[in-house]
């Protein structure tokens, strides 16, 4: 009878092993009840692509269970709707154009015409559509196949497009093919009409040549067919903005920096200048320059998915003359504005806190930006800076208290769009009345909503890293804390990494699905905002070893276990997983090569080997003598997964990687997999052909969770 009852137990467990194990296959696996399902959380829209026309238009475009459609939204009602009627999971990402000037129309690209993760038999090319509002019909534009850069008219007859160095116009009414209307030497990476819509001012990157970084910044003459260079010189010319009266360029020029590498000491660097030219001659003058060393070197911001005028904000024009630019002199990226004519630059935002980004309104009287404070570093809010206050700054209406307000686009001069979201509100894009009212956008849950109820429970923590850096981090805790004892806990580590996790609920598809996925089934989260992240200056942003220099940013998540060890006593120490995206996955298998604090590890699209990095980095012999060179891929490799293979230990490892992945090369997955499965360690793979850095197929998120789920199940129990 024992006999019969302990082989009666066995075979329940194992039962109840494989029982677990095909639960974790089902799309919609079974959780508390207030546990986010799967399919909750992929059905939740993301919204990526916001454009205006700044005079009452707006557009965007929002995935939602992995297929992408664009909505429309116009003045006074502002009633949301969808313009475009796509239904298959097929990865091809819709982002926008803009609105046609003169014409109730908005032109839309699908597609980037490198991409099939649905393995179609007849690849999709990018594709131009051009969609009338009123009646919902489409028209698709004959263009050249996939384009670097697209501009609309200003009279709205045709749409410019850049593919190499060839600049095409494509007529949007009438009939008739395209034609070219000019080509230069290089590259041509952005096009931006003035404001007469008489030239065309283009940027032209040499380096595709491999002598030498640099680029031009040119204006093309439609009507005389000259073509005009804006004060060539030796530098990388980015972020052309016309004037008001569009008789001069201004743009920013990167100073050149041929004997840098990735990892190198940027805390300083060659100095950026503004430069403002003539658009009819081409002479101009540099009318602020930098001061040699800290902070010299130019730190924008990141593009934010809509374009505008001044592009992303790097560099504004305002109606007084102003140009306003980010600038990190005091270590902090901040906000200056110099004259047009040239003189001395102005602080207009001092502080220590780093700005995200900014935005100009129509009649370019206002500045709107988006920055964490010194009360409050680890959230992002609005700010203003009108000229009518001698560009003071000031909150946008009441403060956003927990939750948070970024990404802002201007409508028209008093209306402004942005995107909002707290722990218990996913991101949304709403709408700010010139009265103060809010209006939502975006399709979704809003504040209220039932499924807030299943939101995150942040809690704001540090720690000290080996070497005493503190290191901020965001601990959650799960809403269902299932069976009794300690817990399991994932550490999160971000891609990037200039990058940084907000305790808001994210619905773009990554380490944030990840996240609130596994909240619902009795795990802990720690987010680590570890050093060369963005938010908390250029100190922590340039440390002296992380990367490929010295991988100190790895010592952080073995800080953070030790933290999670003596200081969260509900975890379980010996069930901590680390997992990573991108530049995380470079922290996993760091982590796990050079400590034994995690049970296990999930590298996600990661970087093994920096050395290899660093050689698509340049595409190139890096610009050093031989023996720095040699220092520094020793260097390089020293601090890579890859040169601690031989001290690996028991803990196992899942690889996932997109085999058509631009940004983490699969050769980095594919040696680490093979270099630890030739000395007999547990490791695993999952790899999805055609996908992107990004998953963007519906059904291969639901693998990619799943595995980790059935991953996680094994080896945690």
């Amino acid at each position: 009878m024992t006999l019969i009852r302990d082989m009666s137990e066995r075979l329940g467990a194992a039962v109840a092993v494989v029982m677990g194990i095909l639960a974790s296959t089902n799309s919609d696996a079974a959780g508390p009840p207030d546990a986010l399902t799967l399919d909750e959380l992929l059905a939740l829209p993301h919204v990526r692509f916001v454009e205006s026309d700044g005079a009452g238009r707006i557009a965007w475009t929002e995935q939602a269970d992995g297929v992408w459609n664009a909505f429309v939204a116009v003045a006074p009602e502002y009633t949301a709707r969808r313009v475009t009627n796509y239904t298959e999971d097929d990865g091809q990402v819709v982002s926008l154009v803009g609105f046609v000037p003169g014409a109730d129309a908005l032109i839309v690209r699908r597609g980037a015409g490198t991409l099939n993760p649905a393995h179609l038999p007849d690849p999709p090319e990018q594709e131009y559509r051009l969609i009338f509002l009123p009646d919902g019909t489409a028209e698709s534009l004959e263009t050249t196949g996939a384009l670097a850069a697209a501009e609309i008219a200003p009279d709205g007859t045709h749409l410019y497009a850049a593919k190499g160095g060839d600049v095409w116009s494509i007529p949007l009414t009438g009939k008739g093919a395209g034609t070219r209307i000019f080509s230069v030497r290089g590259r041509v990476t952005g096009l931006w009409a003035s404001p007469d819509g008489a030239k065309l001012a283009f940027i032209s990157d040499r380096s595709i040549y491999k002598r030498g970084k640099y680029a031009f910044v040119g204006v093309f003459d439609l009507q005389a067919r000259t073509i005009t260079y804006l004060e060539p010189g030796l530098g990388i010319d980015q972020n052309p903005v016309w004037s008001p009266d569009g008789t001069q360029v201004a743009f920013i020029r990167f100073g050149y920096e041929p004997r840098t590498w990735r990892f190198s000491n940027h805390q300083e660097g060659a100095p950026f200048s503004v430069i403002v030219a003539d658009a009819e001659t081409g002479e101009g003058r540099a009318v602020f320059t930098s001061k040699t060393g800290y902070g010299s070197r130019f730190n924008g911001f990141r593009a934010s998915g809509y374009s505008g005028l001044g592009g992303v904000g790097n560099l504004l024009w305002l109606a007084d003359g102003t140009l306003v630019f980010p600038y990190e002199k005091t270590g902090w990226k901040l906000l200056y504005g110099v004259p047009s004519t040239g003189g001395d630059a102005r602080l207009l935002t001092p502080g220590k806190f780093e700005i995200d980004g900014a935005a100009l309104s129509p009649d370019r009287t206002t500045v709107v930006y988006w920055a964490n404070s010194e009360a409050d570093p680890h959230r992002l809010d609005l700010y203003r800076a009108g000229l009518e206050a001698g560009l003071r700054p000031g909150p946008v209406g009441t403060p956003a208290g927990e939750t948070m307000r970024y990404r802002a686009v201007f409508v028209d001069d008093d209306t402004i769009a942005y995107f909002h979201a707290g722990p218990k509100i996913p991101e949304r894009l709403v709408l700010r009345l010139p009265g103060g009212s809010v209006k939502q956008l975006s399709t979704g849950p809003a504040p209220g909503d039932p499924i807030t109820s299943k939101g995150r429970l942040p809690q704001l923590v540090s720690f000290k890293s080996l070497d005493g850096m503190e290191i901020p981090a965001i601990l959650y805790r799960p809403r269902s804390v299932l069976g009794a004892g300690r817990h399991p806990v994932i550490v999160n580590a971000h891609g990037g990494s200039r990058y940084k996790v907000y305790p808001t609920w994210d619905t773009f598809f990554g380490h944030a699905t990840v996240i609130d996925y596994f909240l619902g089934r009795g795990y802990f989260v720690l987010d680590v905002n570890y050093r060369s992240g963005i938010g908390y200056g250029l100190n922590f942003r340039e440390p002296k070893s992380y990367g490929g220099r010295g991988a100190g940013d790895v010592d952080d998540f073995i800080a953070a276990a030790e933290y999670l060890r003596t200081s969260v006593p509900e975890i379980d120490p010996d069930r901590m997983v680390i997992y990573g995206h991108s530049y995380g996955g470079h922290i996993v298998s760091n982590a796990l090569a050079r400590s034994n604090v995690f049970a296990a590890g999930i590298d996600s699209a990661g970087v093994g080997d920096w050395v290899v990095e660093m050689e698509k980095d340049f595409k190139e012999v890096l610009q050093f003598n031989i023996p720095q060179r040699l220092e520094l891929e020793r260097l390089a490799h020293e601090s890579s997964a890859i040169s601690k293979i031989d001290e690996w230990g028991d803990e196992p490892v899942l690889f996932l990687h997109g085999d058509n992945d631009s940004s983490a090369a699969m050769q980095q997955s594919l040696e680490l997999y093979l270099a630890l499965k030739r000395r007999g360690k547990d490791v695993e793979a999952l790899i999805f052909p055609g996908e992107a850095h990004g998953i963007l197929l519906r059904r291969n998120q639901v693998r990619y969770i799943r595995r980790i789920e059935d991953f996680l199940y094994r080896h945690l129990q």
